[in-house]
């Protein structure tokens, strides 16, 4: 495995968890909203995290 993937594990990684820190202040700061512009009340929003597939098997890498 390359520096380049492990950099890009890495980056992907810390992506996903500012995704969640957004969305988690966008819930914050509108916890107390009683109106949205389609009229109802603000809705929470969860982040939903799915696998993706390798483009190389990981048993691949621990292979000489």
């Amino acid at each position: 495995m390359s520096l380049f993937n492990l950099l890009s594990v890495s980056a992907s990684g810390l992506e996903a968890q500012r995704r969640r820190a957004e969305v988690l202040v966008e819930n914050l700061a509108n916890a107390e909203t009683t109106r949205t512009p389609q009229g109802g009340p603000y809705r929470r929003k969860d982040v939903i995290f799915e696998a993706s597939k390798s483009e190389q098997p990981f048993q691949s890498v621990f292979q000489k």
